[in-house]
């Protein structure tokens, strides 16, 4: 058992290490097509592009051609994108999670910031949108990096966190889910949660326990490298 465990850990290891990858490729060259100034660099970094997506096919249960026709048709993807996640408790320390209609999985309420909105905001009406219930946020949890927390999918994202109290309204199925409910942390579905959420609502009852906990945030892994920005020469 021991031995089938390390397997999968290490194969999950090198499918992170593949999308990480394949996801700074992809970044670059969507940089390069935009300042590309002749047809041999356009042609250069959309063959970059071309191979950011068939990497991403390796690990990724989607066509390689769908894959690269969403890589074309999003080449605005330089930066990682922005959600948030909300982690709303009752008075009974039980938290509240959505089964998601697009894997069946169960999770956080959460989502994409729009535009205009603030990410307090974003995190108050994903629950509403999500659960039909109402809640008032009551600390900033931290931001959890997708690509070490088992997120994976085609996009880098920062997850920003909060912890809310529930107002009012009883959790309802909506468009978004299959199912919805309060958990205790012996009640959670542990072995049936999105991967990129078990880090998450731990760390949640954690805080509930001790709301003293500094918000997480993944460390820096060293120091920056030196980039032409450091060369002082004139040209």
């Amino acid at each position: 058992m021991e031995t089938n465990d390390r397997s999968a850990a290490e194969a999950r290891s090198a499918e992170d290490t593949i999308l990480r990858v394949a996801g700074k490729l992809r970044a670059l060259s969507n940089t390069g097509l935009h300042f590309a100034d002749n047809p041999y660099q356009v042609e250069t970094f959309e063959q970059v592009l071309a191979l950011s997506a068939e990497l991403t096919a390796l690990v990724d249960a989607r066509p390689r051609a769908e894959i690269q026709r969403h890589f074309f048709d999003d080449q605005r993807y330089i930066s990682p994108y922005t959600v948030v996640d909300t982690a709303p408790f009752d008075d009974a320390g039980r938290i509240l999670l959505i089964q998601r209609k697009d894997n069946g999985r169960w999770a956080l309420p959460g989502g994409w910031c729009e535009v205009n909105e603030l990410p307090a905001e974003g995190a108050v009406r994903e629950v509403w949108e999500e659960t039909g219930c109402r809640v008032a946020l009551s600390g900033f949890l931290g931001i959890f990096d997708n690509n070490y927390h088992g997120g994976g999918g085609l996009h880098h994202l920062y997850c920003l966190l909060f912890a809310a109290r529930h107002i009012e309204g009883t959790p309802i199925v909506t468009r978004e889910t299959l199912d919805v409910g309060w958990f205790s942390p012996q009640e959670v579905p542990w072995e049936a949660l999105h991967p990129a959420h078990p880090a998450r609502i731990r760390f949640a009852f954690k805080w509930r326990q001790d709301p003293s906990l500094r918000p997480f945030y993944d460390p820096p892994r060293g120091q920056p490298h030196a980039t032409w920005q450091h060369d002082a020469r004139q040209d």
